[in-house]
């Protein structure tokens, strides 16, 4: 994998190269090039490599596939968009140094940071300092009040995901919840403390909250724990490998199991096989695609699912490759929105944008960098392999349907 991708798509797969040559063309001002001066250059960090590239590899494809689909209608605003995607191979330093190294070419307009939290919340002050927007992929809840006005985030903040799970848990009589999550993650035991507070507010008994290593492969001790506090659910937040790893080493156990959008692809179901069936999780709404009642949602959605499925043997999109196309399509309305590639006009253009994105409709403001709604959050259950909406986001998308 090499260290840097120089990724500018076109509508003809041969032209590849020659777009990602032309990347740095034209006339760049100090903040960005001017939307008639050739293609307009996006930059993007992504875990190619490392314990998160299984997240981080699709959520690339499906950048590259938004941005075909982009250039392939005529691009923004008559131009051409190019994206550099950087391997930040799941380390927040090495995350830090190329976002700096991005931003400090002064052709790139807009950045969109990993979709590890941990990388996503960390160069937030060099967005900051650069004067550049970035659309953070990773779950990260600090930047969703504004006060860091350059960073957007693409996913729903914590509280938002956990207060839904809350009233999911209601519904289907959770008395007693246990909590897990991934340690070296910044975002996940915040979450986890989210879904606790919420839980709470709605008379659930939180038995215990316990991490586990990125590197765990016998969660036997924190299996026993759950056991031992009589927990009827357990709710586990992280990426990776360790929840699969989980999911099969607890299954017969009693416990009703439950896991975040990271787990939302067949990276997760395949190697689980039938220990996941009935695992239920928190995600876009995009995975409950099936029983999204007919819309422009639905129609923006099934567009991008089409295409994604064919070019990969027929299997549906996974979360993060939705967040990544979201992430693409939201620069695209903000530099269209600007009327050009300058950086400051594209930040001042997010916080006014009111879109609707495979992810869902988004309405950033100055107070709110994180736009997206509850109705935008779904409940699926895994059943054969397949993520399926549950009878309660069904009846949610009948009463209040994502726009």
């Amino acid at each position: 994998m090499k260290h840097k991708k120089i990724l500018g798509v076109v509508a003809v797969a041969a032209t590849l190269a020659l777009a990602g040559c032309s990347a740095n063309t034209g006339s760049p001002t100090s903040t960005g090039s001017t939307a008639s001066s050739g293609p307009i250059q996006i930059g993007m960090l992504s875990p190619l490599t490392g314990n998160l590239s299984s997240l981080g590899v699709p959520a690339q494809e499906a950048a590259q596939l938004m941005i075909q689909t982009i250039n392939s209608t005529g691009g923004v605003n008559g131009s051409k968009l190019t994206l550099i995607v950087n391997d930040d191979k799941s380390d927040v330093t090495q995350s830090v140094t190329l976002f700096n190294q991005l931003a400090a070419d002064k052709s790139t307009s807009i950045i969109l940071s990993s979709v590890s939290a941990a990388n996503s919340a960390a160069v937030g002050p060099s967005a900051q300092t650069a004067a550049i927007p970035m659309l953070a992929i990773g779950p990260v809840d600090s930047y969703a009040n504004g006060s860091n006005k350059y960073a957007f985030s693409v996913s729903a903040p914590t509280a938002k995901v956990s207060d839904v799970l809350a009233k999911y848990f209601a519904s289907v009589s959770v008395k007693k919840l246990a909590l897990a999550y991934l340690t070296q993650s910044s975002a996940m035991q915040p979450a986890a403390n989210a879904t606790a507070a919420a839980a709470k507010k709605l008379g659930i008994q939180v038995v215990l909250s316990e991490g586990f290593d990125v590197t765990a492969t016998d969660f036997t001790p924190l299996i026993t724990h759950v056991k031992q506090s009589g927990a009827d659910a357990l709710m586990v937040w992280g990426p990776g490998a360790g929840p699969a790893i989980l999911t099969k080493q607890i299954a017969g156990s009693g416990v009703k199991l439950f896991m975040s959008g990271a787990q939302a692809s067949s990276l997760y179901t395949k190697p689980t096989g039938t220990a996941s069936n009935g695992v239920v999780l928190s995600s876009g709404g995009a995975m409950a695609y099936e029983a999204m009642p007919a819309g422009a949602y639905k129609t923006e959605i099934g567009k991008f699912v089409t295409a994604w499925e064919k070019g990969h043997s027929g299997a549906f999109p996974p979360q993060f490759a939705f967040d990544a196309a979201t992430a693409v399509q939201l620069a695209a309305a903000a530099i269209k929105s600007a009327g050009s590639s300058d950086r400051t006009s594209i930040r001042n253009a997010l916080e006014k944008l009111n879109t609707l994105t495979v992810g869902g409709r988004f309405t950033f403001s100055a107070t709110d960098h994180s736009g997206l709604h509850a109705s935008d959050i779904a409940i699926v259950e895994i059943q054969d392999g397949k993520f399926v909406a549950t009878p309660y986001t069904k009846k949610q998308f009948a009463a209040d349907p994502p726009k």
